[in-house]
């Protein structure tokens, strides 16, 4: 298990400051499972006594930031988990009043802004891909705060569900913290590790109620669902959000096979390094996570090239719920890769997908975050094509920069 570096002790500390000067918490946060955890373990944290306003971002748009910061008031502290970091720039440029409090795990850019306290494990040379999940980040902060949370460290296994593999670094301290309590056993076999969880009664592995989670809060985007997961994290899935559930798997299922269906006729469309396809309007109504799911899956279909980078486009729904409309015809652009470049991507051979997405998506006026495999981001519906052409630009720009086998070196 790591230890906890010194400067996120450092880090806490300043945090800590931060909660105890303002009474108004505005809470922010994606919306897969990841993301609830975090919030909810930031509710918990937080306690009573805080007055808080709850926001559910799919992605954190640069007009969302606009909006958050018009609105926040000189005692009022922003607080982001498992969003943030990469945008940090752009939330100091629109910060006027108050102070804000990011935990998170993506790639973080770094600002130095006294009014802003940056959680994210990047920044202690660690992972956020493999060492730590925001809900993990979120919990170690509340427990350094000298908060009662230790009967919730499930949340933060839960939320730790998206990272691949066993978990190790800091995501370990939540887990102990977790068997401690009785609400998480470990099994461990020559193979691999499973993690139950005792979630309000329900048994269940650790992946199973994240992902039961995500389909409540995603797919349900547009019905609320983002409230639904919350309560399940705070009281357990009563049926009623069991019901919900059953609803938003069965709205998946059958998106899901429609757009599969689309594929299989149109085939993908490919480049010299990717294979990407449009789903238009299909997944309008749900929440943008969805075509995330969906290329998921398709990263593990006969149809895929093993070694071409995966892009799944679809149309946005503009409306962003208890936050306002978004001024233009967006996209959203999910990436990931099959595992054989996986494997290139690890050895160092390939670059890493959000590095690419990052720097393409600028290029045509949008934004994108992630990590080593998996990365998303929002451009203008207009800039489809050009986005992938500059993605396999910059592919091969930084193929010939570094040499094909000197990534990270």
């Amino acid at each position: 298990m790591s230890k906890i570096p010194d400067k996120l002790k450092e880090d806490v500390l300043k945090a800590k400051e931060k909660v105890e000067s303002y009474d108004e918490i505005t809470l922010v946060h994606h919306d897969d499972a990841d993301g609830i955890c975090s919030a909810a373990l930031a509710m918990l944290g937080l306690g009573l006594g805080k007055k808080i306003r709850r926001i559910c971002l799919e992605k954190l748009f640069p007009e969302a930031i606009r909006l958050i910061h018009s609105r926040q008031k000189s005692n009022e502290l922003v607080m982001y988990v498992d969003l943030g970091s990469p945008h940090v720039k752009a939330i100091s440029e629109n910060l006027r009043e108050g102070s804000v409090l990011v935990i998170d795990h993506h790639d973080p850019e770094i600002v130095d802004d006294e009014r802003i306290v940056h959680i994210n494990p990047e920044l202690y040379g660690l992972k956020g891909e493999s060492d730590a999940s925001a809900s993990t980040m979120v919990y170690i902060t509340f427990k350094l705060m000298g908060k009662n949370i230790l009967e919730h460290a499930f949340l933060a296994v839960v939320g730790s569900a998206e990272i691949p593999g066993s978990l190790r670094g800091l995501n370990e301290i939540p887990l102990n913290d977790a068997e401690i309590t009785g609400r998480v056993r470990r099994y461990v076999s020559r193979t691999s590790e499973k993690y139950y969880v005792d979630f309000h009664g329900l048994r269940k592995p650790h992946y199973i109620i994240s992902s039961i989670i995500t389909t409540i809060s995603s797919i349900g985007y547009y019905k609320e669902g983002p409230k639904y997961a919350i309560k399940a994290c705070l009281e357990g899935f009563t049926k009623e959000i069991m019901n919900f559930y059953e609803e938003m798997k069965e709205l998946r299922k059958e998106l899901f096979e429609k757009a599969f269906s689309i594929i299989r006729s149109e085939g993908l469309r490919k480049t010299k390094h990717t294979q990407w396809f449009n789903v238009g309007k299909l997944f309008y109504d749900v929440g943008v996570k969805t075509i995330g799911l969906f290329t998921s899956q398709l990263r593990y279909k006969s149809i895929v090239d093993s070694d071409k980078y995966i892009l799944g486009f679809m149309e946005m729904n503009p409306e962003i719920p208890g936050l306002g409309r978004l001024p233009k015809e967006l996209l959203k652009v999910s990436g990931r890769v099959p595992p054989l470049l996986e494997e290139k991507i690890r050895a160092g051979e390939m670059p890493s997908i959000a590095d690419v997405m990052i720097e393409a998506a600028k290029h045509v006026g949008g934004f994108a975050d992630g990590h080593m495999f998996a990365s998303s981001g929002i451009i203008e519906k207009r800039y489809v094509e050009k986005f992938v052409e500059e993605f396999d630009r910059i592919v091969d720009e930084k193929m010939g920069r570094k040499g094909i086998l000197k990534y990270f070196t």
